[in-house]
Formats: C-alpha cells, sequence, structure tokens
C-alpha cells in the first residue's frame, strides 16, 4: 500500500492538484416568490435568464424557507441550522462569531470570499466571515449623488421628482418607479460590480454571494419595467369573506396596519399596480442575473462553477389581503424558489418535487465542492433526492410544520392556532384549528411539531457522559 507521500509523486495525483477547483456562485433575490417566476408555470411574468438557469440544473419545486424574515433566513442559509439553534430569531440580532458561515467554512477551504449587492444579512451590517465586500447600497449611493439625485446638490428638476416618487409611494402602497434612469439602479450598478470581480478573480476559486434587494418592497422599478405589466392579468390573489374571523389576531392586525398602510383601504387598481411593480423589479434582476451568467460563461468558469439562485422569504401580494411579510406563516412567505446548477453533477432539467429546507442548500454545496461538512450542520444533501417528510419554519414565539397535506402553526401561550387541510385548502383560507372533526389531527401535527423541537437541538452541544 502506497504511503501519502508515495501517493502524491504519481501522475493520477498530479492530474488531481493540477485540476481547478469549483467555484460558487450564490445570487439571493429578497422577498421573491417562489410562483412569481417563469419556469415555475407563471405565465405573464418573463423570466427568460433565470428558467434558462432552471433547465440547465435542477430545480426544487417544495422548497421552504426557515422563518419569513431576511437575517435569519439567511443565517439559516449560510449555516445550515434551524433559527433557535444559531440564536439570530429576527433582524434585531447578528449571527454569532462561533456559528461557522459558509464564507468561513469556504475560507477554511482556501476560498476567495466576496459579497456583493444588499448586505448578506441585512439590515444588519455585518458580513459574517466574507473577506471581501465588493460593493453595497454605499457605492450605489455614491453614484447616485454623482449624478445628482443625492446628497445637498441635487439640481429642481431631479428633486421635483424625488418628491413626487416618495408622495406616490406614501400614497400607493410603496408601489412607485424611482426616477432615475435605469443603468443607475442599484440592479444594474451591483451587477456590473459582479461582473467586474469574476473578471478579476477567475484564476482562484471563488464564492461569490450577490444579494439583490429587489423584489423586497418598496415596490420601486426604474423605467421600462415600470410599465412592463401595465394592464396586466395576474394570477388572482386568494382571500375570502371573513377570513380572518378564525385567525390569530396579529392577522387582522397586519391588514390595519402594515408598513404604515391600512391593507382594507387598498383598492383592485392599487393591488394591480403593486402587483405590476413587484413583477417589473423581478423581471429587471432577471435582465442583469443573465448578464452575471452570460459574464460568468465569457470567462470560461461556467462549467466548474456551481450557480445556486434562491430567495430568503416572499411576499404575500394581496393574498390573504395582505403584502409585504409579517409574524405569519403562510406558503407565500415560507415558499420560495431554489435552482441548484452544477454541469456534469446535477443532472441537467431536472425537477425535484419533494418537501427541502433551507438549511439543506449548505450541505448540499458543500458536497459539490467536495468540501466536508461538519457536525454543526442540521441541513441534509439534496444530492440524495431524498426529500424531507415535514419542513419547518418559526418566529420567536411561533413554530409551524408543513407536511405535503398538512400544516399546523402554534403561537405560544395562545389559545388560538392555525391547522389547514392543504389538499383540499391549498391557500390556507379556512383555518381547521377549533373544528371538532380534525381535532385528531390537529394532535398528530401538534406531535410532530413538539417531535421536531425535540430532535432539533444543537448538535454541537451534545451531553457528556461521565466515565
Amino acid at each position: 500500500m502506497m504511503n501519502r507521500r508515495q501517493f502524491l509523486a504519481t501522475p493520477a495525483a498530479a492530474a488531481a492538484q493540477s485540476t481547478p477547483r469549483w467555484n460558487l456562485l450564490m445570487i439571493t433575490h429578497d422577498q421573491q416568490r417562489a410562483d412569481c417566476l417563469g419556469y415555475y408555470g407563471n405565465r405573464v411574468i418573463r423570466t427568460p435568464n433565470i428558467d434558462r438557469l432552471a433547465s440547465q440544473g435542477i430545480r426544487f419545486d417544495q422548497h421552504y424557507v426557515q422563518t419569513p424574515q431576511c437575517v435569519p433566513s439567511r443565517v439559516s442559509l449560510a449555516t445550515g441550522r434551524y433559527p433557535h439553534v444559531h440564536r439570530t430569531p429576527t433582524n434585531l440580532y447578528r449571527l454569532p462569531e462561533s456559528e461557522r458561515s459558509l464564507a468561513r467554512i469556504l475560507n477554511e477551504q482556501g476560498y476567495h470570499t466576496a459579497t456583493v449587492g444588499e448586505l448578506p444579512f441585512a439590515p444588519r451590517h455585518y458580513l459574517g466571515g466574507f473577506q471581501e465586500l465588493v460593493a453595497s447600497g454605499r457605492e450605489h449611493e455614491a453614484i447616485l449623488e454623482k449624478h445628482g439625485w443625492r446628497g445637498a446638490g441635487i439640481p429642481p428638476e431631479n428633486r421635483r421628482r424625488l418628491e413626487e416618487f416618495e408622495r406616490l409611494s406614501r400614497e400607493r402602497f410603496q408601489a412607485s418607479a424611482v426616477p432615475w434612469p435605469e443603468e443607475l439602479d442599484e440592479t444594474a450598478v451591483f451587477a456590473d460590480h459582479a461582473r467586474g470581480f469574476l473578471r478579476r478573480n477567475r484564476q482562484r476559486p471563488f464564492f461569490l454571494h450577490v444579494n439583490l434587494r429587489r423584489p423586497h418592497h418598496p415596490f420601486d422599478p426604474p423605467a421600462p419595467f415600470d410599465r412592463m405589466y401595465e394592464g396586466a392579468s395576474f394570477p388572482a390573489s386568494h382571500s375570502r369573506a371573513g377570513e380572518m374571523n378564525n385567525k390569530p389576531p396579529g392577522h387582522n392586525k397586519a391588514l390595519h396596519s402594515s408598513v404604515g398602510f391600512d391593507l382594507t383601504k387598498m383598492s383592485a387598481k392599487d393591488l394591480g399596480r403593486v402587483k405590476s411593480f413587484y413583477y417589473g423589479m423581478i423581471s429587471l434582476n432577471d435582465k442583469y442575473v443573465g448578464q452575471i451568467l452570460d459574464e460568468l460563461k465569457s470567462q470560461g468558469l461556467d462549467e466548474r462553477t456551481v450557480v445556486v439562485f434562491n430567495a430568503d422569504h416572499g411576499e404575500m401580494l394581496g393574498d390573504h389581503g395582505l403584502l409585504f411579510k409579517g409574524g405569519y406563516m403562510y406558503d407565500e412567505v415560507l415558499h420560495t424558489p431554489l435552482v441548484i446548477r452544477a454541469p456534469g453533477k446535477v443532472k441537467a432539467g431536472a425537477v425535484n418535487r419533494a418537501l427541502t429546507e433551507e438549511i439543506d442548500v449548505l450541505p448540499t454545496v458543500l458536497e459539490l465542492l467536495n468540501v466536508p461538512a461538519h457536525k454543526g450542520i442540521q441541513g441534509q444533501s439534496l444530492l440524495r433526492g431524498e426529500g424531507r417528510p415535514a419542513v419547518f419554519a418559526e418566529f420567536p414565539t411561533i413554530r409551524t410544520a408543513r407536511t405535503s397535506e398538512w400544516k399546523i402553526v402554534h403561537y405560544q401561550r395562545a389559545k388560538l392556532g392555525e391547522l389547514y387541510d392543504l389538499k383540499n385548502d391549498p391557500h390556507e383560507l379556512h383555518n381547521l384549528w377549533d373544528d371538532a372533526g380534525y381535532q385528531r389531527r390537529r394532535a398528530e401535527m401538534q406531535s410532530l411539531l413538539c417531535d421536531w423541537l425535540a430532535s432539533s437541538a444543537d448538535p454541537l452541544l451534545a451531553p457528556v457522559q461521565d466515565a
């Protein structure tokens, strides 16, 4: 048997060492619903570049995030751990230094790790292990100031247009097109920086995380994307009269006050405008995602780069009468897109319809990069194709379990919860929590939720057996 020194001297070892390592490009949309993409079956929206990516990789059509808010969801993505384990329950907290993020893991493997766009754990000003911040909101603000859209020297006409933009945003549920041209918009600026990074770093292994703020509210695409879907027939929003009567009080409160708006006053025209601008932001992103992917190919990197497209959470977009996001666990805010492309490693055009979770992305990426996973990771590699019998989500006082047919939402120390028969009520319009005919099912789902909480303790904090 050869020892390690003898093996390293063989031609096979020399060839292995000369083979370039695989890179990782992750593109994350903020507040992107799964059903607002062409490849998912939406016949109105135009997303040719993301659709092309999906056709070249594997798409996971039943993918769910761990929480309906930015920071805790992104920390679960970065660590492969549930929020109650990584200790970042809301946007008010940041990833603890003790947590091994994907950036930190790949730093140890000799990768150059970088992020561009919205800060990776926004709104926290924290990099979580990334070695380089290529560009963020600060650079975009400097560009706007240079061109007379920010700062003290704003020309009168620009100031008038900015004031009009802000007035319409207040009146139209934050649906107001930004007044500056597309080339000055943040998505275009960040995509340009991402392309520059790819050109500069093509000779060394890298992990680049592109974080696009859109389609997060405010709904503010630049022209011509503000008019791209004007007058379109959008998929209907799902709600029913009296729906909130037996739902937790927070849902009805959100109807009357979300981001400062009384959503009960939102007209059909208002909602149509919001949808039009939301779709426009997604198509704007798609254009520049295409440019980033084209740059990857032009640099000869696409055949040895794992590309991940995902989102941190979704958007209500009128379902249940709601907009934005909040402390509720509807599929609209938990069900998000996930596409992974890795030529020769992942079958092109494959569709996985099993239940998957955001914590599963990290171990999948590590396996594709041939990087060992540590024992603290709670996700499972998606390359095995098994999926999960149930997925889970949480907020500080809310816990959710979802199977392919049922969903339960438990509120801490509250008398009322939520139970949905997803097979017969896929849009979660009829809460069966107090229905006498479903008490056995409620108990079964409560048991499932309890089992998850009991079994999902931090694997790094195992008990120490006494000798």
